[in-house]
């Protein structure tokens, strides 16, 4: 059979209709394929054209009729499991030519990578954290119980049965002096904390806030690394800033998101409501919605227009979402949630990447995707290293 099949073969595989020599022969021809079919016989480029929406559909709905767990190749709120979506995706690949990861590839054997069991007991982060207090002290919140954790003078800090950190006035305490707290969160951590005047920040993994526990003055003034989700309350008596780096960023009351991980190129900042104004340097810049910051110490801001907000937002909805991404950026970001070492054997590959995963899956999972696509791997104590 080679490379060629024809697409009336592949319809009866899609509708079940086929008889069990021919779903054998689909079956054959899938396990040999090591690349994109050279030719399909017997479809035109209009064909091909309208047939890409009805196969698509067909496979979401075999998908979704056989398996429910966690994997998607496009953002839906429900998602699939990889076993499944594979083996329709691929065939959906020979009749489309649109899946953007295997566009430039000239080999695509799922059966020749390397698989380690360790990767099942690599679970994934959750919620964790550690909150430094103004004399030093450490309180790891993943072990606190609820209710009061601490006292910071006029303040009391909770943790909700919501699991996250919350600020709240003592009656009868007057305004402290300036007094500083941080939260930190490591690698495979996430943690969300209501600030003392009601705004409301998510920290991603790796990331870390130092914020007073009162604001006082005439601004609210605090400090991120990493990556942070901002909701910030409106008070145009009292504008809150944002410094990373040697960034500032000045708003009244806004939805933000800023990524500024030190293994990153540039940092980004991401406008979703409102407006915020950047500076950094002899640079400065003001943002309307939709609109993304790119800053670079060196370079200045570069600012992109309809930006894919759900992607900038995948992690505050527990997902990675991929689209167009090469497969070291991908890495940076499984190395932060899983606390994996990622070193590559080899030039990074530079096919793109498109999909969508649960962030609650084990490593395992994300692995056997990257596996199904040709990707070559090993992984020992924590150590993936991806060959190339």
């Amino acid at each position: 059979m080679g490379k060629s099949i024809a697409v009336s073969l592949l319809k009866k595989y899609l509708s079940g209709s086929c008889t069990a020599s021919e779903a054998a022969e689909v079956d054959h021809w899938f396990d040999l394929m090591d690349g994109v079919p050279d030719h399909i016989s017997g479809l035109t480029d209009e064909e091909r054209l309208l047939m890409e929406d009805e196969i698509f559909e067909r496979i979401l709905q075999n998908i979704e009729a056989k398996e429910h767990q966690k994997l998607s190749l496009r953002p839906k709120k429900s998602i699939y499991s990889w076993k499944v979506l594979a083996v329709a995706a691929s065939l959906f690949l020979c009749l489309s030519m649109v899946l953007l990861w295997m566009q430039y590839s000239s080999s695509f054997s799922p059966k020749k990578g390397f698989k380690s069991s360790q990767s099942a007991s690599i679970r994934p982060g959750g919620n964790k954290a550690v909150l430094t207090l103004d004399d030093g002290s450490l309180l790891v919140l993943t072990d606190a119980n609820l209710g009061k954790v601490a006292d910071q003078y006029d303040m009391s800090v909770v943790k909700t049965a919501e699991g996250e950190l919350s600020y709240k006035k003592r009656k009868g305490e007057n305004p402290s002096e300036m007094v500083y707290n941080t939260i930190t969160t490591p690698v495979g951590g996430k943690y969300s904390v209501i600030l003392p005047d009601g705004s409301k920040v998510w920290l991603n993994s790796k990331s870390s806030l130092r914020f007073p526990t009162s604001f006082t003055g005439e601004e609210r003034s605090v400090q991120m690394t990493g990556e942070v989700y901002f909701e910030v309350v409106k008070n145009p008596k009292q504008p809150f800033k944002v410094r990373s780096g040697g960034t500032e960023i000045s708003v009244l009351g806004t939805h933000f998101n800023v990524m500024a991980y030190n293994d990153e190129a540039d940092q980004k900042t991401t406008l979703l409501e409102g407006s915020i104004h950047l500076s950094t340097g002899n640079f400065s810049k003001l943002l309307k919605p939709g609109q993304q910051a790119s800053i670079n110490q060196s370079t200045g801001i570069a600012v992109s227009n309809n930006i894919d907000l759900e992607a900038v937002m995948a992690w505050r909805n527990d997902l990675f979402v991929f689209k167009d991404m090469e497969i070291k950026d991908i890495a940076r970001q499984l190395s932060r949630w899983y606390d994996v070492q990622v070193v590559f054997k080899g030039t990074p590959s530079k096919i793109p990447y498109t999909g969508t995963i649960a962030k609650d899956v084990a490593l395992s999972e994300i692995l056997s995707m990257l596996q199904f696509t040709g990707l070559k791997y090993e992984l020992n104590d924590h150590v993936l290293t991806i060959i190339e």
